[in-house]
C-alpha cells in the first residue's frame, strides 16, 4: 500500500471503531450515500474546490491520477 493508502485505511479504521459499525457496513452506508439514485431530484455536485486535468481527463484527486496518460490535447491546442 501506499502512504496515502495507509493513512486513509487508518483514518477509516478509526471512523469505524468510533460508530460501531463493521467495515461492511460503512461500505454499504457509503455505497448507498453516494449513489446518484439516491440524490434528491434536481440536486447539484459541487466539485469547484477540485482541480480537473483537461489533458488526462479527470481530477487531480482521482484514484489512479498519478499513473494515468494525457489523453486530450492541452487546452486551446485542440486544432480544427
Amino acid at each position: 500500500m501506499t502512504e496515502a493508502t495507509d493513512e486513509q485505511e487508518t483514518r477509516r479504521g478509526n471512523a469505524e471503531s468510533e460508530s460501531g459499525l463493521t467495515r461492511e457496513e460503512v461500505d454499504a452506508e457509503r455505497k448507498e450515500r453516494l449513489d446518484p439514485e439516491s440524490r434528491p431530484d434536481k440536486a447539484e455536485v459541487d466539485n469547484s474546490d477540485r482541480d480537473f486535468d483537461m489533458e488526462k481527463g479527470m481530477y487531480t484527486d482521482s484514484e489512479g491520477y498519478d499513473q494515468a496518460e494525457k489523453q486530450f490535447y492541452p487546452e486551446g491546442e485542440q486544432g480544427a
